[in-house]
């Protein structure tokens, strides 16, 4: 099976995520290519599900990553599988702090990529992955990429394996 890990990172954070993703595709034995929502969305043909991220930034999304998703529902991927994931933080320590900074942290980039894919009617996972960031630029926090690796073996799991 062939993977499409597509990214938007400010700080390099999301970019390790996604890293970590395809290498787990990979590990699995799929091919896994991965690509910065910066470029041109490539060729879908041959594409058997799509990963894509972004930062949470000021409780919202990179406007590209939805702009992908509604092409990607355009061209004719609604039938394949599609995940989602984000990079946040940091997430105060302090319970009346963490209350206040809810607002910027929930849903974040994943919940509202999430929603945009069910909207264009693709088939999308219906977990997300969330990896926080220890400061405002990071570094990720201990065992981010572990998570990416385990939601990434989950999320193959459910579409199947090589054969």
């Amino acid at each position: 099976m062939k993977a499409l890990v597509l990214y938007r990172s400010y700080h390099s954070n999301t970019k390790q995520v996604a890293d970590a993703i395809a290498g787990q595709i990979r590990v699995q034995g799929h091919e896994a290519n991965v690509q910065d929502l910066r470029r041109k969305l490539p060729d879908l043909n041959g594409v058997d599900f799509i990963l894509l991220g972004s930062p949470t930034r000021m409780a919202k999304v990179n406007r590209k990553a939805r702009r992908v998703l509604k092409a990607i529902g355009k061209k004719g991927f609604a039938g394949k599988p599609i995940a989602v994931f984000d990079t946040y933080g940091p997430v105060p320590t302090k319970p009346e702090e963490l209350e206040k900074s809810r607002k910027w942290i929930y849903p974040g980039a994943a919940g509202i990529l999430q929603q945009t894919a069910k909207s264009h009617g693709l088939n999308v996972y219906a977990d997300v992955l969330r990896c926080e960031v220890a400061g405002m630029k990071g570094p990720l926090k201990d065992k981010e990429l572990e998570k990416a690796v385990a939601f990434t073996k989950d999320f193959l799991s459910t579409i199947g394996k090589k054969s």
